[in-house]
């Protein structure tokens, strides 16, 4: 029974929840247990269970011959103990005739609970299925979380493969590149163009073969020292050099080998003295000779 905001009519103050309590078998009134102790039973006015009440003791009809007032008592004392029932709500064993319980405060006589712990028990109900309803949100709210967080992991483990993947291509591809020969023979070419830029003759040469061979727009051919004669010339005499390549192309022909290769490309040539453009065509070589390094032995210079 559920007893909060009853009160106790021996002490006047409410029946705390969880307290020990009795309620009376006849008028269904709870007491605090030791209030009900204290008061030897019931302490609503007129209740049979009231002590204060008159008790009427029903004498047996059939012959008692010598029997005492007090062993008809006792005897109807002792058979009150036996004659018990069991509570249908509570199980607990109660006098025979109750009408409430005086443990859980079932009517015995309607069959019914109070109206109050009806309404706890529909109450009770309602938090166990709220509770349920709660658990099962909440596990799968930890379940949408997990899923959600290895998805985002997985995505995250992808993306970094991914990326980790390109970068290694990336990487892969640039070291082809940089160690191919069509690299290191544009960066050959480059290096000879900047080098007659800055007037540096040393450098200049460095790009030539010891058999390099100049052909001009005239047709004729300089040798390996007549060539750097005239760029010495040129370095002395002329200054801002520019020099401009544009469509840079590497050609297949008849002599290509993996040691041998034809380059062509627009040449404009500008200085403070002579300005002239043409297409140049270089051959390059690279062996034993040249520490494997791609290497000029043939230029040739035409309109």
């Amino acid at each position: 029974m559920n007893s909060q905001n009853k009160t106790c009519p021996y002490c006047q103050s409410k029946i705390k929840t969880g307290a020990d309590f009795l309620v009376c078998s006849h008028c269904g009134t709870p007491h605090h247990k030791e209030c009900w102790n204290e008061n030897n039973g019931c302490t609503t006015y007129g209740c049979i269970n009231n002590p204060q009440t008159e008790k009427k003791i029903e004498v047996p009809s059939e012959d008692i011959g010598n029997s005492t007032i007090d062993s008809i008592r006792e005897s109807l004392n002792t058979a009150s103990a036996v004659n018990q029932i069991q509570c249908p709500n509570c199980k607990s064993d109660i006098e025979t005739g109750s009408t409430f319980c005086k443990y859980c405060g079932f009517n015995i006589r309607e069959k019914v609970l109070p109206k109050d712990v009806t309404e706890k028990k529909e109450a009770d109900e309602e938090l166990k299925k709220f509770e349920e309803e709660y658990k099962k949100r909440y596990k799968d709210k930890i379940r949408g979380k997990r899923r959600r967080f290895l998805l985002t992991a997985a995505s995250f483990v992808i993306l970094i493969s991914a990326a980790a993947f390109l970068f290694y291509t990336s990487v892969t591809k640039l070291n082809e590149y940089f160690s191919s020969d069509e690299y290191k023979i544009k960066n050959t070419v480059t290096n000879w163009r900047e080098a007659w830029e800055d007037e540096d003759l040393e450098k200049y040469k460095s790009y030539l073969t010891g058999d390099y061979e100049y052909y001009g727009k005239d047709g004729k051919k300089i040798g390996y020292r007549e060539k750097l004669k005239r760029m010495e010339f040129t370095f002395k005499n002329y200054k801002d050099i520019s020099i401009k390549f544009s469509d840079f192309k590497i050609l297949d022909d008849s002599v290509f080998t993996d040691n041998d290769r034809k380059v062509q490309f627009n040449e404009s040539y500008e200085s403070d003295k002579f300005n002239e453009k043409g297409l140049k065509t270089l051959r390059l070589y690279k062996g034993a000779e040249t520490n494997g390094e791609w290497k000029i032995y043939r230029e040739f210079f035409e309109n």
